[in-house]
């Protein structure tokens, strides 16, 4: 896997980093944990899932599931939640991992969560579908929607986890992530969080 990304988003990573283990102490217990990369980073949860919820958003725009990894503490455990969701993987797959690579960095985020959390706790969102279109290609890169069904098809199967399949909610009638749920073919729009929140509700 090469790491494309700029000083400047590194730069970005590393203080949203700073910012969540500053401000960790202070989050109630018990809370519900949102991590992985920009689409969670960006997703507005008080909004869409209920303002007097624990919400707790623990997104990084531009990482990826190894990063995840390595800082689970300061993502997740530190915050001692009731329930974690989990989206990451695209970035991954931008990168040029295969899909196997993936879902086994998946599958040890989950195991170690496994470790303070229990299976029910635990929510894996499936990848999202991207637009595919030639116009969004400087922001999809390298992305498939057939190398994101892959991942999803194991990730569907994963132990140790509840996996929320929301791929199939976003697509237009060609397969690609519908134009009204995306701004660039990767990244969502107000109505597409609020179409998949809808389906996170019940989990919640």
């Amino acid at each position: 896997m090469l790491e494309t990304i700029s000083p400047e988003l590194r730069a970005y990573q590393d203080d949203k980093l700073k910012q969540f283990k500053k401000r960790n102490p202070q989050e109630a217990k018990n809370g519900i944990v949102f991590a992985g990369d920009s689409l969670i980073d960006f997703y507005p949860l008080k909004k869409w899932l209920g303002r007097d919820l624990p919400l707790i958003n623990r997104g990084i725009a531009g990482t990826h599931s190894r990063w995840l990894l390595e800082h689970l503490d300061s993502q997740i455990r530190e915050l001692k939640p009731a329930k974690v969701f989990v989206l990451i993987g695209t970035n991954d797959l931008g990168l040029g991992r295969e899909p196997e690579a993936v879902v086994k960095t998946i599958s040890e985020i989950v195991a170690e969560l496994n470790e303070v959390l229990y299976a029910e706790q635990i929510y894996v969102l499936s990848l999202l579908p991207v637009n595919q279109n030639q116009k969004f290609k400087q922001t999809v890169k390298i992305r498939s929607n057939q190398a994101i069904r892959t991942v999803n098809k194991a990730l569907a199967d994963l132990s140790g986890c509840i996996f929320i399949d929301l791929y199939h909610d976003l697509l237009d009638e060609r397969g690609n992530l519908a134009e009204g749920y995306t701004v660039d073919g990767l990244h969502l729009t107000p109505a597409a969080y609020q179409c998949i929140s809808d389906r996170i509700k019940a989990y919640l």
